[in-house]
């Protein structure tokens, strides 16, 4: 063969090398590019997460206060007239609707399900205390709240601890 067509082969051959090593870069820096794109939008939902699992702690401690000075104000009134449930205050009925209207909106953006269908469930014995029609059956849903208050705050800070980044194993 002569030179002139060892030199046209030599340069097909490294105009091909050259092609294939330029699809290559240009398809890992695809696949970067998405995994970064990826790592960015977990990082987005994580953060929205947290800030959710934050503002329900405080929310829910509050409810959760409300809901004990309720029982308190129905447990005293209970002492002084022998009945149980009488009307109470309305600064503090609207303090307990408020705190109910913000946890539920904040119960509904956590992600976890089975956090979802325990805050819920906490909310639920909470009500079904502020509604009884004795004390007894009241004492016994305040004693429940109070257990899956403690529950719940176990819950809420270990999703919150998964939101934070953890380095790969």
């Amino acid at each position: 063969m002569e030179a002139v067509t060892w030199g046209f082969v030599g340069t097909i051959v490294g105009a091909l090398a050259s092609i294939a090593t330029t699809a290559l870069t240009s398809w890992n820096s695809h696949i970067l590019s998405n995994k970064a794109k990826e790592h960015e939008r977990q990082e987005v939902a994580n953060a929205f997460q947290r800030e959710t699992i934050l503002d329900l702690q405080v929310e829910f401690f509050e409810y959760f206060r409300s809901c004990c000075q309720i029982y308190r104000y129905d447990k005293i009134n209970f002492e002084d007239t022998g009945k149980w449930s009488q009307s109470i205050p309305e600064e503090l009925d609207d303090k307990n609707r408020t705190l109910s209207a913000k946890t539920a909106l904040l119960i509904q953006r956590i992600s976890d399900d089975e956090l979802r269908t325990s805050l819920q469930a906490f909310k639920d014995v909470c009500i079904q205390c502020l509604m009884a029609k004795d004390e007894h059956e009241a004492t016994k849903y305040h004693s429940k709240a109070m257990y899956d208050y403690v529950k719940v705050n176990e819950l809420l800070g270990k999703m919150l601890r998964s939101t934070y980044w953890q380095p790969s194993a």
